[in-house]
């Protein structure tokens, strides 16, 4: 009964985001448009992809100091990214020119972002967590995309999110950006000291082999 009715709740969720997306992009227009219509799905499948792959975690002591931060960027976030894009594309001409390359351009990385994240849900094996902290018997992942970089999965959302804001020529979301990049490179200073805690040397070692979000950069 409790798998019914999370599954119903996240069917209601993607029903409900996709109708104040299209009603914010100003309803038939926006899914008249290829642009339109091309983003709506990839939304859903981010989410799909994310109710896939991410788990709730277990409470731990690294958790209750990020817990407060991570729930208030969450209601920032989550009502920007459904309202902001599909409004601004559909009620202004600029500063960015809607319905031409860059917003093709930004589709194209929004898919990337949710391939990326897909990959990093499957190779770290149901650890991919809400909540900060090392789950019982979890094991340190150093392969696949986690050779490139050390977390492919904050990558994934800031791609996501930039393609988000270049497919629907949203300055609003590229401010989102940047307050969700002040927010991960806070909790990556935090995620690492509790991983070199928790895996010692293993983790530190395997910190000097790979960058942590830009491969060859950061």
């Amino acid at each position: 009964m409790k798998g019914i009715l999370k599954v119903s709740g996240r069917v209601v969720y993607l029903v409900l985001t996709s109708l104040t997306i299209i009603v914010a992009g100003k309803g038939n227009v926006f899914l008249g448009d290829p642009i339109g219509i091309t983003y709506l799905v990839l939304w859903n499948l981010w989410w799909t992809v994310t109710f896939l792959g991410r788990r709730q975690g277990s409470e731990t002591r690294y958790d209750k100091r990020q817990r407060a931060l991570v729930l208030a960027l969450s209601l920032i976030s989550v009502p920007w990214l459904i309202i902001a894009p599909p409004w601004e594309y559909s009620n202004f001409d600029g500063p960015i020119a809607r319905d031409g390359i860059l917003s093709y351009a930004g589709l194209m990385m929004f898919a990337i972002g949710i391939l990326v994240q897909a990959i990093a849900m499957c190779q770290l094996r149901g650890s991919y967590t809400v909540r900060l902290g090392v789950q019982p018997e979890q094991r340190l992942v150093t392969g696949g995309l986690y050779r490139i970089v050390r977390h492919p999965g904050y990558l994934s959302y800031l791609l996501s999110i930039a393609g988000i804001g270049l497919a629907m020529c949203s300055l609003l979301t590229f401010l989102l950006l940047f307050i969700v990049i002040i927010f991960l490179v806070k909790r990556i200073h935090e995620e690492e000291k509790m991983l070199i805690a928790e895996f010692e040397g293993r983790y530190a070692e395997y910190m000097k082999r790979t960058k942590r979000l830009i491969p060859f950069i950061y």
